[in-house]
């Protein structure tokens, strides 16, 4: 009787140690550490990509091993350096925003580099191409939400709003923003009692520039302790530029003046350019002087 209830004992034992790992689809959703050299990984899968494609189809393995991005020592550092991240070297059209492009594998540089690149070199570079297989797994990821380690969808980045760079215009539309007291890194010259049209370039990764919000141009006649005592609001007049006008009779001559532009996305990220803690020579190309 005794070695029926041992043995009923050690088969349901058995019993329940199979069903738990039979439920779980996620070859890391365990709480042992698992040897996924060992592991039959799912295709399609950001895990089977990183052991079965990026680590060892790479042409030269030092090129992706943290020294520059992506990053394929790791299935985490794989997925992070590629999901949503921005393309460093695009076409010559700046097609692509991200390398992998959740759901848009058409979208994603990734899919380009290692199609078609005749700009930089398909990828792997100096090697026999991915097989079909392989091109459609990585695009069948990518179709199926670009979805991490545990099968969760990524969230959609919020970049802060980026401010590229300004013009400054007399009214015959001519550039006056090169007539500089000495160099690129000091005051902008203008005439006294004359209007001015200042030009900015905006972009956000998710928020059209129209649909931006709180945007201001702001002056101070100090540079580091920011005092504003005069304010424009800009308008858009081009898909990612903005216009604001004003006069140079609301500024004191020979003295310089310093501006800065402000401005939010839809979830409230925002950007001041130039910032309190800019490099002076910045701060010193943001600013004007009425001579």
């Amino acid at each position: 009787m005794k070695k029926v209830i041992i043995t009923l004992a050690m088969l349901g034992l058995i019993a329940a140690c199979t069903k738990e790992v039979s439920d779980s689809n996620n070859p890391f959703d365990v709480d042992d550490p698992v040897d996924t050299t060992t592991v039959k990984l799912t295709p399609g899968t950001i895990q089977s990509l990183h052991k079965n494609v990026f680590v060892v189809k790479c042409a030269n393995p030092t090129c992706h091993d943290g020294s520059f991005e992506p990053d394929f020592r790791t299935v985490q550092s794989t997925y992070s350096s590629l999901v949503y991240q921005p393309v460093t070297k695009n076409d010559d059209n700046g097609s692509y925003t991200y390398r992998v492009h959740p759901g848009k594998a058409d979208e994603s540089w990734l899919m380009r580099r290692l199609t078609a690149d005749e700009v930089l070199g398909r990828m792997p570079l100096y090697a026999n191409p991915l097989s079909t297989q392989e091109i459609d797994e990585i695009k069948y990821w990518i179709n199926q939400g670009a979805k991490d380690m545990e099968g969760n969808p990524p969230d959609l980045p919020n970049l802060q709003p980026t401010v590229h760079g300004y013009q400054i215009q007399d009214t015959a539309e001519v550039r006056i923003d090169t007539n500089k007291v000495n160099g690129w890194a000091s005051a902008t010259i203008l005439s006294p009692s004359t209007e001015y049209a200042m030009y900015f370039y905006i972009e956000d990764d998710n928020t059209a520039t129209a649909d931006l919000k709180n945007q201001k141009i702001e002056f101070s006649y100090d540079r580091d302790q920011w005092s504003p005592f005069y304010q424009i609001t800009p308008v858009k007049i081009w898909d990612k530029v903005t216009r604001a006008s004003f006069n140079t009779a609301s500024f004191q001559q020979n003295t310089n003046v310093y501006f800065r532009y402000y401005v939010e996305d839809e979830q409230g990220a925002g950007t001041e350019m130039p910032e309190d803690g800019s490099e002076f020579w910045f701060k010193e190309n943001y600013s004007i002087i009425v001579q």
